[in-house]
């Protein structure tokens, strides 16, 4: 009787599938940062009611659901790519800020799976606005925010990951020796570009570019 052997994996095979897989892990953490800007630049540029508020954002709103779409879903994937790092850079930190790694990507997490889908809010108010008129928009967001709490609590998540969690990146490779005090330079200010401009597309390009220099940070801190 002749019996068959399968011979075992190839171990370079392997280790090039891992080193391949480990390296496309790497790109998305370095490009995340990047990403957030240019998806951030898009939202912007479609917003019908940029640098608006309040019952004339909302009148713009119901009147141009179209471009509002491209705003909001730009935004989305800009809020989920601005966060995203702070997820990912835990398993490069070992031994000195390892501890603040598991913080960084504890408000990764509450920020990931808050921030981004609030973005969803903006269709509801458009088509309310469009069937019942602003005021219907204002009597729904006032019974929302001071008649229940739930609103709130869920929004203060998200509001933390964005505050927080590139600058929590920032510290965390710094504590672990891996970057220098001032990667945070970038990061604040790209955070602070977007917030002054009142988040206007040549303020969210001021972010993209300070957050290409912290993805250069990032691919360094992060060489194999």
């Amino acid at each position: 009787m002749t019996t068959v052997q399968t011979a075992p994996p190839s171990t370079t095979t392997t280790a090039t599938t891992s080193s391949s897989a480990l390296s496309a892990r790497r790109a998305f953490l370095v490009a995340a940062p990047v990403l957030a800007g240019l998806f951030a630049i898009v939202g912007a540029y479609a917003d019908p009611g940029a640098g608006v508020m309040g019952q004339e954002m909302w009148k713009i709103y119901a009147a141009n659901p179209d471009p509002l779409q491209f705003k909001s879903l730009g935004f989305h994937w800009s809020y989920a790519f601005w966060i995203a790092p702070a997820l990912l850079i835990a398993p490069y930190v070992r031994g000195r800020g390892a501890w603040l790694a598991n913080v960084t990507a504890l408000v990764g997490f509450v920020g990931m799976t808050t921030l981004p889908g609030m973005l969803f809010i903006d269709w509801y108010d458009s088509a309310l606005g469009a069937m019942y008129g602003v005021d219907a928009v204002q009597a729904v967001q006032d019974t929302m925010m001071n008649e229940m709490w739930g609103p709130r609590v869920f929004q203060l998540p998200g509001l933390v990951g964005f505050m927080l969690s590139l600058p929590l990146v920032a510290l965390t490779l710094w504590r672990a020796r891996l970057v220098k005090w001032w990667a945070i330079v970038p990061v604040v200010a790209g955070i602070l570009a977007f917030m002054l401009s009142n988040v206007m597309w040549w303020g969210c390009a001021i972010t993209t570019v300070c957050f290409a220099v912290f993805s250069v940070i990032l691919a360094k801190a992060t060489r194999p």
